[in-house]
């Protein structure tokens, strides 16, 4: 008996931790929204959560951490990170919002 509530004591634990997931700070809420690039298809939520999706393939569900200037999207079996050139910026020519991550400009729908 005292195994068998060890045991789901513990897969609680190891299936609760994985999804525990922080709030975008302060300095990170400029990256809020959805963002596109010729490639790429990013949604990032204040609450840490997002999408992520590569043209043509499946939308993700993801976890969003932005750290050491990376944007890095974690799901179920998958991963991609971005280095982020650019913050987000308005372009002057056209008053557009747009970030460059690792080389591509991502434009805010």
């Amino acid at each position: 008996m005292k195994i068998n509530m060890f045991l789901i004591a513990l897969s609680l634990l190891v299936f609760t931790i994985p999804s525990c997931q922080r709030p975008l700070e302060d300095d990170e809420l400029i990256f809020l929204g959805a963002w596109s690039s010729n490639k790429h298809f990013i949604e990032i939520a204040a609450n840490g959560f997002g999408f992520y999706q590569r043209r043509n393939r499946e939308l993700q569900d993801c976890r969003v951490n932005i750290t050491n200037r990376r944007i890095i999207f974690d799901w179920d079996g998958g991963r991609k990170s971005f280095r982020i050139d650019t913050p987000p910026s308005i372009e002057i020519t056209t008053g557009r919002v747009y970030m460059t991550l690792d080389g591509r400009d991502f434009y805010r729908h």
